[in-house]
């Protein structure tokens, strides 16, 4: 594990399961990672624990090998690296020490209408650089991809839940109701999957769905602990951790809690909860939530859908808005991007907008609908309207 490329981490994510999703989307050239592995012994099946498996996908499809071709071409014409480079190492290092900044003037300066520009840039942090990390595309060296994947816990988060949430179950089985946590995470709250059963409050998700994304950012903190005692995130099961991940994880919930609590308590007294936090938090988490509900949450993408294409199907359930904006891009932290992105989650999100006139144009010459929308606000208003269409009892 210690020599894969890819880092350690990816490898044992998929200890114990099915990793062959993991496998194909990570790998922009699988031939040669499968050369490697012919190398390998392979243990009986009778030694192997008992898991799900993924033969309903074929991830050798021609949509996703022609794909996959002119991705490779474009980094070997341009003879680029796949992940981030000095660009993504500066523009995160430029970031943290903005937020720090900012939040040293909020709180030891008084500047306190700074609070929900803090908010964002803590939002920032999870968007624009664990994001990358935690996939393992921010850095050839898993030592920087982890430090970097620590900005998550800073804001409340948790670097390793995150990656059984986001890695192993939401890429894989994007807006399936079965199998995709996100799609299925909000309900009784909110119902954004058609496939999920109907509540009479939910006519009012539309209104209320904005001040609940508020609260994602308050939320985190206890929903990562319990999953850690627990040793489960929702349906998976959380791979064995190793005394660095424990470590890491309780360190991580320290440096939160003091961050966030102990030393504004110590400057503005209880006060603090709603002259600080609760401005940072709120603001923090309509930004959070809104960027990333969108891409998979709209008219355009659909849900459960059933092809044994899994190329295919990654494009079809997700969206972009705003993909050719240099600006979102830096900001979204590639998010604009979404189909791109799951289709190659181990290339970092500074490379999406060139892939996205790649995955665009193949789309075009092949007849499949490419979810885009221009603007941020347009793909946001749209939203909105889909959460008012889900939260209606019948809905086709």
């Amino acid at each position: 594990m210690e020599r894969h490329p890819g880092g350690r981490d990816m490898i044992i994510l998929g200890q114990g399961r099915d990793s062959t999703g993991m496998f194909y989307s990570y790998h922009r050239d699988p031939a040669k990672a499968e050369a490697v592995l012919s190398k390998l012994p392979e243990l009986d099946s009778s030694l192997l624990p008992a898991c799900e498996e993924m033969d309903a996908f074929d991830f050798k499809s021609k949509t996703y090998e022609e794909l996959r071709e002119r991705v490779n071409t474009y980094f070997k014409t341009n003879n680029l690296n796949s992940r981030g480079g000095l660009y993504m190492l500066a523009k995160s290092v430029a970031l943290i020490m903005l937020y720090a900044f900012t939040y040293y003037l909020s709180l030891f300066w008084g500047w306190l209408f700074l609070c929900p520009l803090v908010g964002i840039l803590s939002s920032s942090l999870g968007l624009c650089i664990q994001h990358d990390a935690n996939h393992g595309s921010f850095s050839s060296s898993q030592f920087i991809n982890r430090i970097f994947a620590f900005c998550d816990d800073i804001i409340g988060g948790s670097g390793i839940m995150w990656r059984h949430q986001h890695c192993v179950a939401h890429h894989i089985f994007c807006n399936d109701v079965k199998k995709d946590n996100d799609t299925k995470s909000q309900f009784p709250l909110m119902r954004m999957n058609p496939a999920l059963p109907h509540r009479e409050y939910l006519r009012y998700q539309h209104i209320y769905g904005l001040f609940l994304y508020s609260l994602i950012g308050i939320s985190f903190p206890i929903g990562d602990l319990l999953s850690f005692l627990s040793g489960k995130y929702a349906d998976v099961d959380l791979h064995p951790l190793s005394l660095i991940d424990k470590a890491t994880f309780y360190i991580g919930k320290a440096v939160h809690l003091t961050l966030f609590f102990l030393i504004p308590c110590y400057v503005l007294g209880i006060s603090f909860l709603w002259k600080w936090y609760l401005p940072l938090e709120l603001v923090g988490g309509v930004w959070l939530a809104g960027l990333f509900a969108v891409s998979h949450n709209n008219s355009a993408c659909l849900h459960n859908y059933e092809s044994e294409d899994w190329a295919l199907m990654q494009i079809r359930t997700s969206a972009n808005w705003a993909s050719d904006s240099l600006m979102w891009n830096i900001m979204s932290g590639g998010l604009n991007c979404q189909i791109e992105h799951h289709l190659f989650p181990g290339i970092c999100h500074v490379h999406y907008p060139a892939l996205t006139k790649i995955v665009r144009q193949y789309c075009k010459e092949k007849n499949i609908p490419y979810n885009a929308y221009p603007t941020f606000t347009e793909i946001f208003v749209d939203h909105i309207a889909f959460l008012k269409k889900m939260g209606q009892k019948h809905v086709e």
